[in-house]
C-alpha cells in the first residue's frame, strides 16, 4: 500500500519515501514501492513528495544559481533530518550505498 502525505509518521511499520513532486519522480517512486511490496509486504509505504529549488525556480539559468544539487538538496536534508527513510531520485543524482545500507537495516532482501 502506498500513500502520499505531506508529513511522515514515525511508526515502525511505515517507510517514508522522499521524492520530487514531478510526475516522473512520483512514477519512479511507485515502481520502487511495487518492488519493495513484493519482498517486504509487512510495511506501509508513504510518499513524501516535495518541490525542490530546481523545481520552484525555472527562470534562473543553471549557471547563475551558484549551487549544486538543485533537485536533490532538499531531499538530502530530509534524509539527514530523518524525515524520510530513503529518497527515490534519478540514479545519477544519488548514491547506491545508502540504499543498500537502508535495505539491510530493515532486513529486506531482494
Amino acid at each position: 500500500m502506498a500513500t502520499t502525505s505531506e508529513a511522515p509518521a514515525a511508526q515502525e511499520n511505515v517507510i517514508n519515501i522522499g521524492t520530487r513532486k514531478s510526475a516522473l519522480a512520483v512514477a519512479q517512486t511507485h515502481l520502487v514501492i511495487g518492488m519493495l511490496q513484493k519482498v517486504a509486504p509487512q510495511y506501509e509505504y508513504r510518499i513524501n513528495a516535495i518541490s525542490t529549488m530546481g523545481d520552484k525556480n525555472q527562470v534562473t539559468a543553471l549557471h547563475d544559481f551558484g549551487a549544486k544539487s538543485l533537485w536533490t538538496h532538499e531531499l538530502e536534508a530530509m534524509l539527514m533530518e530523518k524525515e524520510v527513510d530513503f529518497v527515490v531520485h534519478c540514479l545519477k543524482g544519488m548514491f547506491a550505498r545508502e540504499w543498500s545500507d537502508f535495505l539491510r537495516s530493515k532486513n529486506i532482501q531482494g
